[in-house]
């Protein structure tokens, strides 16, 4: 079922020109890299948590977005800890390393264009301190999917609106954002107002990725197309027009 709200802080690159590779894409398919270093038994001496976004959208041939790092092993100079990612079916699509020995050890978490989407997990596979003691690891949700695009151009004549809205989504074997027909709303904004209301809802853009609205409303107000989230795309809003 389609999700009926509107959401922001999704982790993603929007629709300005795509960006070159850069020397990161030289590194490998993202998966269980990190070789975890062998301890002592002795019991756990604190915590490392990581945190991430946990909305991400893949917009870009590659993205590469930074964990931080809280709890005692945050204080060390060499945090030496790891996470690995799974997916739904338990396996391991990627990680997210501390640890200034490894080549990928800077807290990165490198995403390809083909990286899985979906509902994922990061679980810990080691945190240890400088004497050789371990932290309990925290597991973090995310979920990945592809980016969309939310497009508006308006016009009026006399008394009588248009509205004209566009869908589009990230092609990942492209490397395009192409239109494609999806659920949206057309929302409108009194001047002075920050509260977004619902004008049309339950649209779909046809085949074309398009959809208008025509209406009477003499007064000037804000207003944006917003879609819908889906299992691979989050849900947008586009950008404001005024008339």
């Amino acid at each position: 079922m389609i999700r009926r709200t509107l959401t922001a802080a999704v982790a993603v690159v929007g629709l300005a020109a795509v960006a070159p590779l850069s020397a990161s894409a030289a590194r490998p398919d993202p998966g269980a890299q990190w070789a975890p270093k062998t301890t002592s038994s002795r019991d756990a001496a604190g915590t490392c948590n990581l945190s991430v976004p946990t909305r991400v959208a893949i917009g870009r041939p590659e993205l590469t977005l930074f964990g931080k790092l809280s709890g005692t092993c945050a204080a060390n100079a060499d945090p030496n800890s790891g996470w690995y990612l799974r997916n739904a079916s338990n396996a391991i699509v990627n990680e997210i390393v501390f640890d200034k020995e490894y080549e990928f050890g800077d807290g990165s978490w490198y995403l390809p264009a083909n990286h899985p989407i979906g509902v994922q997990e990061f679980y810990g596979v080691g945190s240890y301190n400088p004497d050789e003691t371990t932290n309990t690891q925290n597991t973090v949700g995310v979920t990945v999917k592809l980016a969309a695009g939310a497009w508006i151009s308006s016009s009026r004549k006399a008394d009588v609106v248009t509205l004209k809205g566009t869908s589009l989504l990230y092609s990942v074997s492209n490397n395009t954002y192409f239109k494609r027909s999806a659920a949206g709303v057309f929302q409108f904004r009194e001047k002075g107002s920050t509260t977004w209301q619902t004008l049309k809802g339950g649209l779909w853009t046809n085949s074309k990725g398009e959809v208008s609205l025509s209406y009477k409303y003499s007064k000037v107000r804000d207003y944006r197309f917003a879609l819908y989230s889906t299992p691979i795309s989050w849900d947008l809003g586009s950008a404001v027009t005024t008339r």
